[in-house]
């Protein structure tokens, strides 16, 4: 059994504040960064991610339709395309291309209004998508070394839901880019003269647009971990510290995959037409690696401060015989 399925300890570690993480000592963050790469090695987060990659591809145009099709009922379908611009520099060309292509064909067949067969289209969409959310869950009980024990209504119901969220999420991030113009101009001009002046090359639009897009995937990160494993719930601090590492690798990794992609590899040339599913499919599997990654480090701080728990009761006993 694993130390992550003795809920007892657990809960009696998060209800004491001396085991916050802020409390951790260094060398035990340096065994806690150890044994994270090493699980990483040898354990199956590669074998899971990739699974979840496969799943994330096939469901991607599912997605995508329901995406659009909940955007267009409240704003203007054109907008979509443009304000794909901020995430183009997270995924590679071909990826991009291929994404902006099927998303034009779903504009060009997607009418914004609600008929009973677009809410029919919109669940059969959700519930394909939702498979790859599914096996991201298995992999997350896995980092965290529970087993599912949810049954099987329960287990659907929380992969729709989140696969639900993720995509009205996204829906709201692009909503709130799309209004991001009309609310900057509200601000005096002072202080743009100001910000010219310290930052002259900052792009003030293009700057927010990608912190929220950076915060959009932090919190997604920590809906994940909180409701994601079969476990009982914890508290916000003990997620934070695996969310803030998910999210920085997250987008190194996928600036670093577009760049290898774009100057470096050519999939073109040794997938052929094949090259940009390919991509994307390598896309997803560097995201639920770093999702992966996540709970991994989150798992092993319990772990550690479970071992620090089992120490201190075993020195009692001797220090009342001493």
């Amino acid at each position: 059994m694993s130390d992550l399925e003795n809920s007892s300890q657990l809960e009696a570690i998060f209800q004491n504040k001396h085991y916050a993480p802020w409390r951790i000592s260094f060398r035990s963050w340096l065994t806690i960064f150890y044994n994270t790469i090493s699980d990483l090695i040898s354990g199956t987060t590669s074998l899971v991610a990739a699974g979840c990659a496969f799943f994330a591809t096939l469901a991607l145009f599912p997605a995508i339709s329901v995406l659009i099709s909940i955007y267009g009922l409240v704003f203007d379908l054109q907008t979509v395309e443009p304000q794909l611009r901020f995430i183009r520099r997270l995924l590679p060309p071909s990826a991009y291309d291929l994404l902006v292509q099927m998303i034009n064909n779903v504009i060009s067949q997607t009418h914004s209004s609600l008929t009973l067969s677009l809410i029919i289209a919109i669940v059969i969409a959700l519930w394909s998508a939702s498979v790859g959310t599914k096996g991201l869950l298995s992999g997350l009980n896995i980092a965290y070394g529970t087993t599912e024990s949810r049954n099987y209504f329960k287990f659907q119901f929380i992969s729709l839901f989140m696969t639900f969220c993720g995509i009205l999420g996204t829906i709201t991030t692009l909503a709130v880019i799309v209004a991001l113009p009309a609310v900057l101009r509200f601000i005096p001009k002072q202080i743009f003269e100001v910000i010219e002046i310290y930052l002259p090359t900052i792009n003030l639009v293009s700057t927010i647009g990608n912190i929220i897009v950076l915060l959009f995937a932090a919190i997604t990160f920590s809906l994940f971990y909180r409701y994601g494993p079969c476990r009982f719930n914890v508290f916000w601090r003990w997620i934070i510290p695996g969310s803030i590492i998910s999210t920085l690798f997250w987008l190194l990794f996928a600036y670093g995959f577009s760049f290898y992609v774009a100057h470096i590899a050519n999939f073109s040339s040794t997938y052929g037409p094949l090259g940009a599913v390919v991509a994307v499919m390598m896309w997803f599997w560097v995201s639920c690696y770093v999702i992966l990654l996540g709970a991994q480090f989150n798992a092993e701080i319990e772990r550690e401060l479970i071992r620090k728990l089992k120490r201190k009761k075993k020195s009692k006993p001797l220090m009342q015989k001493a």
